[in-house]
């Protein structure tokens, strides 16, 4: 049986609580910034249109 296609690596898998907090810890950064750059946009061009 030839096993040198299988790998077994398995420290991608998270394995304590503080790794899986770093795994998804990105996603609600992204999120924040997202919400935030979406508020001021929003509240730029409703200044802008509000002095024309």
């Amino acid at each position: 049986m030839n096993t040198g296609a299988v790998s077994h690596d398995i420290s991608l898998v998270p394995t304590s609580q503080d790794d899986r907090m770093a795994v998804s810890g990105p996603s609600f950064g992204a999120a924040l910034c997202g919400f935030v750059s979406t508020t001021v946009a929003t509240t730029m061009v409703m200044f802008l249109l509000n002095s024309i």
